[in-house]
């Protein structure tokens, strides 16, 4: 079979979520005997055109930044580009859509160059968009902020009303498609995000690997990697670990990732006076990632809003660490499988210590610890994992109705 992946993020490195999915989906299928190509936005004018990963091809097309219009001009008008070389000589058998801005134009100016068309839902674009921009201030700015959002819902709407079928990785995705785009339920597949387990896997020496990462052999490691940006409940975290008293201060709490709050929660570990409990590690590279994990007594996952899955999660837990989280999105689909005790009752401050100090206690018991543990560890090697994400993948092109394969 031939896949086309097309996506506004590059498979090249790995710096968050839409990478990770992106990169294991092409690395997967090439795994499985299949050809694989790549169509993606250039992050600048500096990088490659054209560049070999894994196997796989990645085609990318630069794009203009001058204004709203000129980038989405040039997105659409540079994917076309693109696509209409890599299909010259033969079409895809599967086109596999990753944010709907760089599929638009293919989709519906291209269609025939893929047999099947899938649309793979991290987060819906409009939500995405307003937890990362501030407030407006002026009616100016507030006019901006709602036309923008309002642009992205209705390109993703466009997108996924076309495609054969939507993909997303929870059931908290698959409401929102519904509630949201009103896509029926019958066209939305739930194939869940994944962790590699060869890769995130327990170490046994965990205090051999805090010495390598810098981090106290005697304390309680809190880990938590994720961008930073308010949906992620970093303010909140902190107030938390400030209201757990002298538990918080026998812990570490480690903050890797980058992102415009890192000024801000700068000021709140001051202000709160935790520089000896907190510390910002910034962007972690990934091959340092499975490190932490592994060093780590919990990982935490204190989402404020919208978690569509949260990679983070099964990652740590592959890794044989619990994690605790919020009630929001996918996080009490995943947690709740190994204990609801890993779950807090709200998104608040104190909520959240209140779960951290319940867990925190439990796992003071070995063999506690090695229940969650090994729970957790066997959920990953179970179902979520990027092998049989993949095949499920696959599968969906044997899927289609008789009808739509007219249609298409």
């Amino acid at each position: 079979m031939k896949v086309l992946l097309l996506a506004e993020v590059s498979a090249e490195r790995v710096i968050g979520g839409a990478e990770r999915v992106l990169r294991q989906q092409a690395v997967g299928f090439i795994a499985a005997g299949h050809q694989v190509d790549l169509l993606t936005r250039a992050t600048d004018e500096t990088v490659p055109m054209e560049v070999a990963i894994g196997g796989a091809k990645e085609w990318r097309f630069p794009i203009s930044k001058k204004s709203e219009w000129s980038f989405v001009r040039s997105t659409v008008q540079g994917a076309l580009s693109v696509l209409d070389r890599v299909t010259a000589k033969s079409s895809y058998d599967m086109a596999i859509i990753h944010q709907a801005l760089t599929g638009l134009g293919p989709l519906y100016l291209r269609r025939k160059a893929a047999a099947e068309w899938l649309y793979v839902c991290h987060s819906l674009a409009h939500e995405e968009y307003l937890t990362r921009t501030a407030a407006a201030t002026s009616w100016v700015s507030r006019l901006r902020r709602h036309v923008n959002a309002w642009a992205r819902r209705s390109i993703e709407w466009l997108v996924m009303s076309r495609c054969h079928r939507i993909v997303v990785l929870s059931e908290f995705m698959r409401q929102r498609v519904m509630i949201t785009h009103g896509i029926a339920p019958e066209r939305i597949v739930l194939i869940p995000g994944a962790a590699d387990p060869g890769l995130f896997r327990p170490f046994g020496n965990r205090r051999e690997l805090r010495r390598s990462l810098g981090l106290p052999e005697d304390r309680t490691i809190l880990f938590t990697v994720r961008n930073l940006v308010p949906r992620m409940g970093l303010e909140t975290l902190l107030d938390a670990i400030s209201e757990l008293g002298h538990v918080g201060r026998r812990c570490l709490l480690v903050i890797g990732g980058a992102g415009p709050l890192r000024a801000r929660l700068e000021a709140g570990i001051r202000q709160r006076q935790l520089e000896q409990i907190v510390r910002l590690a910034g962007f972690i590279p990934e091959e340092q990632l499975v490190a932490y994990y592994q060093a780590a007594d919990l990982v935490l996952m204190p989402t404020a809003q919208l978690e569509g899955f949260g990679l983070v999660t099964v990652e740590a837990l592959a890794c044989g660490t619990p994690v605790v989280g919020t009630p929001v999105g996918a996080i009490p689909e995943v947690l709740g499988q190994i204990d609801p005790i890993l779950i807090s009752n709200g998104t608040d401050s104190r909520s959240f210590a209140d779960a951290l100090a319940r867990v925190l206690s439990r796992i003071e018991e070995p063999v506690e610890r090695e229940r969650l543990s090994r729970k957790g560890r066997s959920l990953v090697e179970r179902r979520y994992n990027w092998v049989q994400h993949c095949a499920d993948l696959i599968r969906l092109s044997t899927k289609k109705p008789a009808s739509e394969r007219k249609a298409a």
